[in-house]
């Protein structure tokens, strides 16, 4: 497994406007893929990350590549990506690499423990490198056992039960707020996580208002006739209108609510669950003004982890089953261009010694095929326990002793 490597950033060591800033078009993949030496690459980026899965052949440094990185996002976006800095960014190999998919896609490493959508997120980040030619057999060999523990857990533990989205986690205060304050919902964006934001609202209270502001109008018109709202346009927030709660999930480069519209809006509570931040910081300091941001959130979802700590470690013990058949498998690819060596290699040793013999040609066939097969079977199996033991790179001096 030494030849997976993940490079990026998350929420677990940096903020989410450094996430936000990590992120790349996707028209730049080839070249960050090249520029690298990577031989495969898997793209990921969600609400709480931007990672790089790479795989390489030989040894490297993970930390070297970061800076690498780091250095080429600005140079290819023109100074509008950049990583954090090196000691924030993720750099791990090898088994680690591999052990931070599979919590990734069983939504063990997000902020909202056991969330329903990172799986799907990383399956399409998956299919979208296939189809561009970006991914190969050995992220194919990784991945698919990331979706295979995924499920699993998912399956066999409680942990996608409960608070499982980051909307899901401001539950609790948006429960409270509702129940006191008889004022309309004011919800920026009407994406996905808009949606939610507005179904959960919806089920908290059936009376109160829903106002969609968002800049296309075939959205928030959808949207809003769904759970029973109205539309309106981004450009007229706030208006005259005063709301009891802002939920602000849009993906605008530059804050929609400042300060200023704070003061405006209060009393209120901003529920921003932007990336970046729509939200200015400094908007929690106005009085009347609760912010509630995704780094409050946090302390709401660490309670959740504590609370299934039981569920937590079952999962965990699943991950490192999965890594054992994964390392299996990795030897498995590895072995099988040395299998076929050492079987060619033998079959024409086998030949010279039996041309002799005066059997029929179909019969000289069978017997070269079956003393090769079972002249390679040992050779085979103690190369599987070298390399599964110590080095698979073993095998890669082998085949190449092979064929000199």
């Amino acid at each position: 497994m030494h030849r997976f490597v993940v490079l990026g950033c998350t929420h677990a060591t940096t903020s989410p406007a450094e996430v936000a800033s990590a992120r790349v078009p996707r028209a730049f993949l080839r070249t960050i893929q090249e520029s690298l030496g990577a031989q495969e690459l898997v793209y990921l980026e969600t609400c709480h990350r931007t990672e790089w899965y790479l795989t390489y052949e030989g040894e490297l440094c993970p930390g070297r590549l970061v800076m690498a990185l780091a250095r080429l996002l600005p140079a290819l976006t023109h100074g509008n990506a950049c990583l954090p800095p090196p000691e924030s960014c993720l750099a791990l190999r090898g088994r680690e690499a591999a052990r931070h998919l599979f919590r990734v896609a069983a939504a063990l490493d997000s902020l909202a423990l056991g969330e329903a959508q990172v799986l799907g997120q990383v399956k399409e980040a998956f299919r979208q490198a296939v189809r561009e030619g970006l991914a190969g057999p050995l992220l194919h060999t990784l991945f698919e056992q990331s979706f295979r523990v995924a499920k699993r857990i998912r399956t066999e533990t409680s942990l996608a039960r409960g608070s499982v989205s980051l909307v899901s986690l401001a539950t609790g205060h948006l429960r409270k707020i509702l129940a006191t304050d008889c004022r309309g919902v004011a919800i920026l964006g009407a994406g996905e996580m808009a949606e939610r934001s507005a179904e959960l609202v919806r089920k908290l209270s059936s009376e109160t208002e829903i106002v969609i502001f968002n800049r296309s109008p075939k959205r928030a018109d959808e949207l809003a006739r769904r759970v029973g709202g109205v539309s309106r346009p981004l450009a007229d927030f706030p208006g005259q209108r005063r709301f009891a709660v802002v939920i602000a999930a849009t993906s605008a480069a530059d804050p929609l609510i400042t300060a200023t519209t704070a003061v405006e809006l209060a009393p209120v509570a901003i529920l921003d669950l932007g990336l970046p931040a729509n939200a200015t910081p400094d908007c929690g300091q106005i009085p009347g003004v609760q912010l509630i941001d995704q780094v409050s959130l946090g302390a709401t979802a660490r309670a959740n982890h504590a609370a299934r700590r039981a569920d937590l470690e079952r999962a965990e013990a699943m991950i490192e089953e999965q890594l054992a058949e994964l390392s299996e498998e990795v030897v498995e690819h590895q072995l099988s261009p040395v299998a076929r060596s050492l079987v060619a290699a033998f079959a024409e040793a086998s030949r010279r010694e039996l041309a002799t013999t005066g059997l029929p040609e179909h019969e000289l066939d069978a017997a070269v095929q079956r003393l090769s097969q079972r002249l390679v079977r040992v050779p085979l199996r103690g190369l599987r326990e070298v390399a599964s033991h110590h080095s698979p790179a073993v095998l890669t001096t082998f085949l190449q002793a092979v064929k000199r």
